[in-house]
């Protein structure tokens, strides 16, 4: 399992200790699809640093409402618009190559 590091600044929280053992973590889920080789689409769900919404984040050009990042409330409402945007992407030849799972340390 491979972990990356990203920052989330909250304004108004009181300073925190940066040490390892205070990162919060969250779990990013990563899918991608291939076509013809080498064109890939990489489409990313995770929660956000305040674990109150969801964040999905996938090109423009394959999501619905031509956004490139979307924030839901609840994960089941995250879920049907990445489902959107797999069977676009499946209706238009392209397979799902990888899936990935990861923790994600939140500063």
């Amino acid at each position: 399992m491979n972990t990356v590091t990203a920052s989330s600044p909250v304004p108004g929280r009181a300073a925190l200790d940066r040490s390892p053992r205070n990162f919060p973590h969250v779990r990013v889920l990563r899918w991608t699809f291939r076509r013809d080789g080498d064109d890939a689409v990489v489409c990313e769900l995770a929660l956000t640093g305040e674990d109150c919404e969801y964040e999905l984040r996938a090109p423009a050009e394959w999501n619905p409402t031509g956004l490139q990042v979307e924030r839901f409330d609840d994960a089941m409402t995250a879920f049907q618009r990445h489902a959107m945007i797999e069977r676009q992407l499946r209706d238009l030849g392209w397979a799902l190559d990888e899936f990935q799972s990861e923790g994600v340390t939140v500063h």
